[in-house]
């Protein structure tokens, strides 16, 4: 179980990665389009100032929006042989129920949510929990 989280860390820094070099491409293309300009053009100083307050308003931006993007989750398939129901009870522990089916529960949870505190935690609401859950995604 251990092992699965380093790869998750992984994959969560390959997407972070894969967007800050598309920022770091978009920039150099906005560079050479505003370098082409004042070479050009007469009004070179504003370009260039213009340019500087744009991406300085794109830095405070991603600064803004990185401790507010949403926290990880994961998916969990759970086999059960009773089922209650408990929405409120796993909304107050920030779980969402996906999907219902005979004696399967499909569960989103926030990432730090370990398999026996799930199965704890529904075995305590008044669900039967046939196996240990199952971690989807």
């Amino acid at each position: 179980m251990e092992h699965s989280k380093p790869s998750r860390r992984r994959a969560h820094h390959w997407r972070r990665d894969t967007v800050e070099l598309a920022a770091v491409f978009l920039s150099v293309t906005a560079t050479d389009l505003i370098a082409k300009l004042v070479v050009d053009g007469p009004e070179g100083p504003v370009v260039v100032a213009t340019s500087a307050l744009a991406l300085l308003a794109t830095a405070l931006f991603h600064a803004w929006w990185s401790p507010h993007s949403p926290p990880p989750t994961t998916l969990w398939r759970v086999r059960t042989t009773a089922l209650a129901h408990t929405p409120a009870t796993l909304a107050d522990h920030r779980i969402t129920l996906l999907s219902l089916h005979p004696e399967e529960l499909f569960l989103r949870t926030p990432h730090s949510v370990t398999p026996s505190d799930l199965a704890t935690l529904l075995t305590t609401t008044g669900h039967t929990v046939e196996a240990t859950p199952t971690r989807i995604a």
